[in-house]
Formats: structure tokens, sequence, C-alpha cells
């Protein structure tokens, strides 16, 4: 059954998804340049962290500054900034912080010889960028090519409740911060790194996102504000951020080198690129998701977790682990279940009960961006499902239902369905759920399916029935800003 379902997915990728369009960006040429100026910064002794806490920064003004993101060194006893071209690693001392903009500025004692930022600029709306950083720990530079998006002027534009009231809570950034957003989705570990345009010019700085999961919800420092960290910027490192900076924001490399590998850990298949961002159970992802403004149908959630607290113990549930995975174009967050090994088969990825006839397939493809194209290919999309699975009628499950899609506060658009159906050949029921994500013209579709509740009896089994309550779960998740 899952391998005809990647067959049905696979035609339904070529019928209903079309080529990218083509825009101008920052040449390669001019983010190598730039790119030779931008470090590795990694600060230990900070507090509640079980490890160094690891950002970005670039080198600005002058061969001994550089500059970084508050919430990567705040009240951190050693800072360790790596100039990764040369290879050379130097001390750090904390010059001075601006906590409304969340920046840092760092003096560094002999650096060697790397080229300097020093021009900036103020960025276009829609204008093609580029971030630069050193995210999730790696040893080398990487970009994120996006726009500058449209309708986001502050910092409060783009937060929901849980997330403002943890920034308050913090005390930086200000909430009412001016930021811009970026279409393009950057790695956790890029904060602190350089934001630059065609011309190679700063014209902002990476500052996002949040620890709860949200690695799509990243923003950036418009570059004027380094002109107020030189300036009014207060002196030394005593933020007095906390521990709070561990949970908010900050990336850290948890202690021990087995750690610190998983934290790299990357994924193609598909066709597509998934970075690991992290493993949680669903206690925690509910804790997430409780945050006002952020579980958008909490009716749906909750009605299948009942449901399936009737047959397995709810704690079994509550321990179900979850790998998150975010997908390179859209910056949708993935849940695939921890006990379904991932593989990448006819163009797809694959994940299988390894005891029950359950499955999660997800994949991702490109389409023309705007709201009437992501319907669109929704649909068509399940219709080549159920045509190759030789599906003789389905039927909407309303508690699983969502007729048209959403936008959610991160702008990601997104749609969730489930279907009951009876496969026309052999008589044989199955359930599926899926979940639709767009960002502007990328597209990223996770189906469950369950070929096995009917045949040995629904319920009857409470391993098969976690194994569903797992892959149903993790297409809802999916389709949260989690």
């Amino acid at each position: 059954m899952i391998g005809a379902l990647s067959r049905g997915l696979a035609v339904a990728a070529l019928c209903c998804l079309c080529a990218p369009t083509v825009s101008a960006k920052p040449s390669a040429e001019t983010v190598r340049k730039a790119a030779a100026s931008v470090v590795r910064v990694m600060a230990d002794g900070c507090p509640g962290a079980q490890g160094a806490r690891v950002g970005s920064g670039f080198v600005w003004a002058e061969a001994g500054q550089v500059v970084t993101a508050l919430h990567v060194v705040a009240d951190c006893t050693s800072i360790t900034v790596e100039y990764v071209d040369t290879g050379v690693q130097r001390r750090a001392t904390p010059e001075r912080f601006l906590r409304t903009a969340d920046l840092a500025l760092l003096s560094v004692a002999d650096p060697p010889a790397v080229p300097i930022l020093s021009q900036m600029a103020k960025a276009s709306e829609q204008e093609d960028l580029a971030a630069i950083g050193m995210p999730l720990n790696v040893k080398t530079w990487q970009e994120a090519y996006g726009e500058r998006a449209l309708n986001v002027r502050k910092l409060d534009d783009i937060l929901n409740d849980g997330a403002r009231q943890q920034i308050r809570n913090l005390g930086a950034p200000s909430i009412e911060l001016e930021i811009f957003r970026l279409t393009a989705v950057v790695k956790p570990g890029s904060s602190g790194g350089p934001v630059i345009n065609a011309q190679g010019h700063v014209v902002g700085i990476v500052d996002g996102g949040l620890d709860g999961g949200n690695a799509s919800l990243n923003w950036a420092v418009p570059a004027g504000f380094l002109q107020h960290l030189m300036e009014s910027g207060e002196p030394g490192n005593a933020a007095g951020l906390g521990p709070a900076a561990e949970t908010v924001f900050a990336f850290s490399v948890p202690a021990g080198d087995q750690q610190a590998e998983a934290v790299n850990e990357s994924l193609f298949c598909g066709g597509r690129s998934y970075f690991h961002l992290a493993t949680r159970d669903l206690n925690q992802i509910v804790d997430s998701l409780s945050q006002p403004g952020t579980l958008d149908d909490p009716a749906s959630f909750i009605a299948l977790v009942a449901i399936y607290s009737q047959h397995v113990p709810l704690d079994d549930l509550a321990a179900i682990r979850f790998d998150l995975w975010v997908d390179g174009e859209t910056g949708a967050t993935i849940a695939v279940p921890e006990t379904m090994p991932l593989r990448d088969e006819a163009g797809f990825c694959i994940a299988e009960s390894q005891v029950s006839d359950v499955g999660l397939i997800f994949t991702g493809g490109v389409f023309n961006p705007n709201q009437v194209d992501v319907q669109m290919v929704s649909t068509q999309f399940e219709g080549a499902v159920v045509q190759l699975l030789g599906l003789s009628y389905c039927q909407p499950d309303p508690a699983a239902m969502e007729p048209y899609p959403h936008t959610r506060f991160d702008g990601l658009i997104a749609r969730r369905s489930g279907t009951y159906c009876v496969n026309g050949y052999t008589g044989a029921q199955l359930y599926g759920i899926i979940g639709h994500l767009a960002r502007l013209n990328s597209y990223a579709g996770v189906v469950a399916i369950n070929a096995a509740q009917y045949a040995n009896g629904a319920y009857l089994d409470p391993q098969q029935t976690l194994d569903w309550a797992a892959a149903a779960l993790a297409v809802l998740i999916s389709t949260y800003q989690i």
C-alpha cells in the first residue's frame, strides 16, 4: 500500500507542479567575498546552558571588531571567534551591546588579516538578498537567498501571543523593533550573520528564530542599527538576560561530541534537502502548541488525542517522539515518528512502521506563487492518490477536514484534510490524513496512511493504534507553527 501511494504521489507531483520563477540575486562571487568576513561565534559559561552557544558574526568597520546577536553571547564568561577561512580562533571581549535591537559588538585582539565589511544600505521591499552564517554548528559558511518580505514593519507584526510574551519577559529585543522578514529559510545558528544585497552591502543582521521549533520564523535587524550600536550601545556584557536567553532564542551545541554531531544531521530525499531541528516527545510539542495563537485548530488535535487515548495509555501517547525535519525550501517543519526509519524511494521521503501497515510520506515541488494555485495543487494531489490506489469512493472526515488553505502567522500557507476510503478492487477500507504546506512558489505535502486499521479491526491492537496515532499526529503537527 505504501509503495502504491508513493507512485500516486509521483503522478501528482508531475501533473500539478511547474517550474520555478527565476529572479536576480546577489552573485556567487559577491556572496563569497562577503563570506570571507563572516565568523563563527562560540560562547561558554552562559546562564542555563548545557553546552556552548553557537552563532554567527562578521567583521565590521575595523579588523578587531565583530558584530553578532546579543542573545548568542549575553552574560557568557568566555567568547571565542573562529575565522573559518583562515582556521584561526581568537578570544573575544564584549565591548558594547544594544539591547533593543539584540546586537553586540565584540573586540578581538590580534585578529587575522581578513576582509572587513564596512558599507551598509537599506533593503527595499522584495529586493533579492542573501543571508550568510554558520548554521547548525557547521564548520563552513552557508548562504540562504530570499527577498525582503512585504507588510512587515516591526517585530510585533510576526509574533504569536506565546512568542510575544517570551520576548517581553526576556527584555530583548524590543517588541517594537523595526525589522524586515526574509523569505529565505535561515537555519538556527545563523543569528548575528550579515544579510547582503547584490552590491555586497550589509542591509541587515540575522536575528531569529525562536527555540520552540519556529525555524521558519526568522527576521533581520536593519543595518542602520549598527550605527546606534557603535554610538549609543551600553558598554560591556552585563545584558542581564540570564537563562531565559537559552530557552527563547539561543542555538546551542549540547555537551559531548555525539550529541553535537546529531545537531548537524541533514537529510536529502525526494529531491529536497531537510535539516534536523530537534527530537521532541508529544508532551513537549503540546507545550509549544498550547501557546495562544499557535494552535489554529485545537479541536482536531484534541479530538485525535482523545480517540487514541481510549485504546492506548495516555502516557504512551505523550512519550511518542518525533524527529523535526525542516524543509529548506518552504521552511515547513515536518514531524516524523522516531520509530519509523526514513528512506528515499521513488522520489519521495518514506517512513514506515516496522510492525504494522502504517506509514508517512512527504515530498515537495514548485508551483505558481498564489493561493489559488495552492488550492489547485492540493486538490489535484489528493485526486491523484485516490486514482492510483483504485479507490471506489472517499468520504471526508469532518473532524480533520479543512476545505480551504489558511495562512499561518509565519507566512506559510497550510491545509489539512482527512478521508475515509474504500478500495474498488479489494473492498479494503483505509484512512488517510494529508497536510499541504506552501510558501511563495514552493510546496510540501505530507501524508499519513493507515491500510491496516480496518483489516485487523479498528483499535484492537494497541501497538497498531500507537503507530497510527504517531503518523496521524505527525501530519497535524507538521501543519502547525511549532
